[in-house]
């Protein structure tokens, strides 16, 4: 599983045309199954949290690993996922 480094994109994560070019970014270098790795965001809007957790969870069985999330940005991937079918898998990974 491949881990993507959400934090190449900005440590404050919002936009929505952002998070469209994200995803598409990521869908296109990089085949399932990966996980995101959210150590050095410090926020994450709704708008680019959704097109980059669901576009990514479709592509892969409407499951996503979350790595490294702070408590912010945890809570604001739980209201992405509210009302959908992805489930959300949260873990802490150590970093070099």
């Amino acid at each position: 599983m491949r881990n993507i480094e959400m934090s190449q994109f900005g440590s404050t994560l919002t936009d929505r045309e952002d998070g469209k070019r994200a995803a598409l970014s990521i869908l296109e270098c990089t085949p399932p199954p990966l996980q995101l790795d959210f150590a050095g965001v410090m926020a994450l809007g709704s708008s680019f949290g959704e097109e980059v957790v669901l576009s990514i969870a479709k592509n892969q069985g409407d499951t996503v690993t979350i790595l490294n999330a702070s408590n912010i940005v945890r809570n604001s991937l739980y209201r992405i996922a509210e009302g959908t079918s992805i489930h959300l898998s949260f873990e802490v990974q150590a970093r070099p």
